[in-house]
Order: C-alpha cells, then structure tokens, then sequence
C-alpha cells in the first residue's frame, strides 16, 4: 500500500525534523535505516540496532577514524611519479622511446586505478564501514572529478580520503580542502588560472554545484570569484601548492561585497547566501530519501538548523537520519538501488566477499550504469530510476547468476588464479553461494523460508506479493531438489524488482 507523500498541512514542519519516537523502533524503521544509510539490513544487523536508538546507531555508523589504506604499490607510484617523468622529458632518449616510457606510466597507473577499486569495494563490503563509504559516494557526485580526465590514481585516492575525514567536519572547511585537491585541481581547471587569464570553470561549479545550486549567483559574481582562485597550482604532481606571483591581488566585488579576496575567502563569502542552507539538503534528499520533490519548508527548516550548528556535516546527518520525515511511511521501499548498492548489498545479504577477479566485478558495474570513480559529467550520476534500463537490468540479473554459479577455477586465467589464491591467503575466499550452502536450509518449512527471505531481502511494502510465489518454488524441503528449489526461489526473489528497491 503506498503513502501519499507529506505535506506541511498533514506533517508538521516543526515535527519533520525531530527524531523518531522510541515507540516506533522497530524491525521495518530499523531495516529502512540500515537500508538507506548503509547497504543492506541483514538479520543480525536489525538485532544489534534495535538494542540501541536510531541516535546511537546513526553516530557509530558515522564514527569518526577510518581511514582505508593505501596500498604500498600506489604510494611508492606517488612517491616516485614526478621524477620518473622528469626522467624522460629530461632524458636524452630519442621522441619515441619518450613516448614508450609515458604509454608504460599510464599503463602502470590504470592497473593501480583497477587495484584501487577492487580495494575499495573490499574495504566499503565491511559493513561497519558501508555508511561512511557510501556517504562518501555521496560527495563525490557533489564533488565530482571524473578518472577519464585525471588519469592519476593517487590524486583520486587522496580526494576521496579527503572527503572521508570531511564527513566528520563541517562543510564550508570541506569546500576548502576540495578546492586545494590535485584532483580537483586538474578537474576544473585551476591549474591554468592565472591573473591574466582567469578560467571561470571552478567558480561556476563552487557556486552551481557544490554550494547554492543554479540560479542564486550571478555570472559578475564566477567572473570576479575566478581571481580569486588564481595561483592555485599542483607541485611535484602530487601537492597543492600557492603560487603568489600568479594570484590576482586587487580588489573584487562578490554578492555585493568587495574586498581583496582569496579563495578560502570567497568561500565564506558564498555560506553567508540563503541558498547555502538548502542546497546541499536537497541532494541529500535526493540521493537517499526520494527523488521527489520535497516541500521547501521542510528543507528550509532543516537548513535553518544546520547553519545554526556551523554548517557541521555530523550535525546534518544524525539530524537527518534519525528524522520523522526520514522514517515516513511514504519514504519506504521505493527508492532504486544504485549499482554499487545493489552489488554490495547483495554480497552482504548472502554473506559473501567481493569476487576477487577485477575484470569480472569492474566489468559488471559498468555495465550496471556506475563505473567507478567515472560519472558522465560534471553534474555527477542520475540517481533513483535513471538507474534503470534494459542494458542495466540485464547487468544486474547477471550478477545474481553469477553470485549461485559454481566457479571452474580451471577455466580461471593466471591473473585470475593470482587474484583467488590473494583473497584466499587474506581470509576472503566465500564470494559465491555454493550448493553446500543451500543445502543447510533443507528441510526448513517452505513458508518459514519465504518469511525469511522476503522479510530480510526486500522491503515490507513488497512482501505480499512474493510470499506465495516463493512458497510455490520451494514446494516440499525434504523431497528431491529442494536445494536446487531454494536456490531456483533465492535468485528470483533478487532478481525481482522488489530486490532492487530500498
């Protein structure tokens, strides 16, 4: 049964932002968080939460202190990038072994790019790390730089890690780091802002897409913004560095205010507009709640608040995510999954590690419509049903039939059979559901398998209408098949639409 979306006059504006009464804890609240804030809500998730609050299980899902390693190969690549290049354009080496030695450090980076995206899906899988990582997915479609143009693993990396730590902080400072990322840097541009020249592309982004949205600037304000940016340069490809004599160091006029402005300035100039306090709630909406439209009252009370407390990203989630208007009724069960959702949930609601093979996984989510670290543009990903095609579709119902086929390892080549015996040897070597799986469900009730599966695999609004077709395909548990029946019933149910909702 669906709910009519709320409106001021059915849902107060004062009561939208107050947290969940505790009388309303329970398994469906419980898995709607777990859900929307993280990946998935596997029963002995549900069971830790409900022994504590929302509030509580909103600040340990957003404990500040992780850090996702760097690997040893990508810190040494860093430590050495910027030599190595000096080698060969200061070398003596004739035009085309110069070119030769540039194909094989681009070659070199784009096997650490895919080890780095194996890596972080290993690291996101963990499930204390899964709303931390997932917010982080967050701001870099706020935050966008997109790996076709930057081509320097490292600089991603350190982007991402900044926005990790950012999370914790609050967002005018965040806005101020992005700005002296390499990554960012190159993005947009700064890199050939000068004070003869300025280049207007990362004042229009700072302004459109990072802080106030389209509309609540004007383009004097990006022209006169832009020198200020100026001199913002990358040392040693790899470190932000000010170079002074490029810095356009006159006076500038920005939303009615003129002073000598430098970047970190122009920033704080741009949180003292109103559209700062909504903006950035808006895609936060967006991206986890509904693609709906949400009154702006709603929106503006929140904003009121989170400017208030300072513009602290902590504040605004722990407000958010254990909100009234984040449990209400019309929010549940029909918001689409991305891929990386998709994938990660999936792998934590059957218990299985990451497949250990690159190709394999990269490929798969790319054809899911989410390449990693890769948007289509500047705007970043379309969420909610632009997920959904017949291409995309036809991707994720592939990957459940991979996830319950048996693995040939023979067939595995020897980058492959490098990679399984490297998970193996790291403790994580249970990526498919094998028949001996299945087979520890034999001779449980049809109807108490399908409670569970429909209980802890799709949202309750789902659930009638897979209950009996479920019950129909398991049929006896104790006749011959039933672990082929229960794996037949498994696969349809995430194949299912349903599946693909939270």
């Amino acid at each position: 049964m669906s709910h009519p979306a709320p409106t001021p006059q059915t849902f107060l504006v004062e009561d939208a932002w107050k947290p969940l009464p505790g009388g309303h804890w329970r398994i469906d609240t419980a898995q709607h968080l777990l859900r929307r804030m993280s990946f998935s809500a596997t029963p002995e998730a549900v069971t830790a939460a409900l022994r504590k609050s929302p509030r509580q299980c909103v600040q340990e899902a957003f404990q500040p202190g992780a850090v996702m390693p760097k690997s040893e190969a990508l810190t040494e690549f860093e430590a050495t990038v910027h030599q190595r290049h000096r080698d060969i354009y200061q070398g003596d080496a004739d035009f085309e072994t110069k070119r030769q030695l540039r194909g094989e450090l681009r070659k070199e980076d784009d096997e650490l790019f895919q080890e780095y995206a194996m890596d972080w899906f290993y690291y996101a899988r963990v499930a204390d790390h899964s709303a931390c990582e997932k917010y982080v997915l967050f701001l870099q479609d706020i935050f966008v730089v997109e790996r076709s143009k930057i081509r320097e693993s490292y600089a991603l990396f350190n982007m991402q890690q900044t926005l990790r730590a950012g999370i914790h902080g609050d967002y005018p400072e965040l806005c101020k780091q992005i700005s002296k990322e390499p990554a960012m840097l190159k993005y947009l541009d700064l890199v050939d802002n000068t004070a003869r020249k300025p280049n207007e592309n990362f004042a229009r982004e700072l302004f459109e897409l990072f802080i106030l949205g389209e509309g609540n600037y004007t383009e004097a304000d990006i022209k006169e913004a832009s020198r200020a940016f100026t001199g913002y340069r990358i040392r040693n490809r790899t470190e932000f560095f000010f170079q002074k004599n490029l810095h356009d160091n006159t006076r500038k006029t920005i939303f009615g205010e003129t002073g000598n402005w430098d970047g970190d300035e122009v920033i704080d100039l741009t949180f003292k507009q109103p559209a700062a306090q909504t903006f950035l709630i808006r895609e936060l909406i967006k991206f986890y709640l509904t693609e709906e439209a949400v009154p702006e009252a709603y929106i503006e009370a929140l904003g009121q608040q989170w400017a208030d407390h300072g513009y602290s990203l902590a504040y605004l989630n722990e407000t958010f995510f254990q909100s009234r208007l984040f449990f209400h009724p019309a929010y549940r069960g029909n918001f689409v999954k991305s891929p990386t959702h998709f994938y990660l949930g999936l792998c934590q609601d059957l218990r299985l590690d990451v497949a250990p093979f690159q190709s394999r996984v990269l490929r798969s989510m790319t054809t899911m419509g989410q390449s990693f670290y890769d948007p289509p543009n500047a705007r970043g990903w379309l969420y909610g049903e632009h997920w959904i095609n017949s291409t995309t579709i036809s991707g994720r119902r592939q990957l459940v039939d991979y996830l319950f086929a048996p693995l040939n390892e023979k067939k595995l080549n020897g980058n492959e059979q490098r990679d399984l015996e490297a998970a193996r040897k790291a403790g994580r070597g249970n990526f498919l559901v094998t028949e001996e799986r299945l087979k520890q469900v034999i001779g449980t009730a049809a109807e108490d398998l399908a409670d569970h599966f429909t209980t802890y695999f799709i949202t309750a609004p789902s659930r009638p209408a897979y209950s009996q077709a479920l019950k129909e395909i398991l049929g006896d548990t104790h006749s011959k098949g039933a672990a082929q029946r229960v794996r037949y019933a498994m696969i349809a149910l995430l194949q299912s639409p349903a599946y693909n909702l939270c």
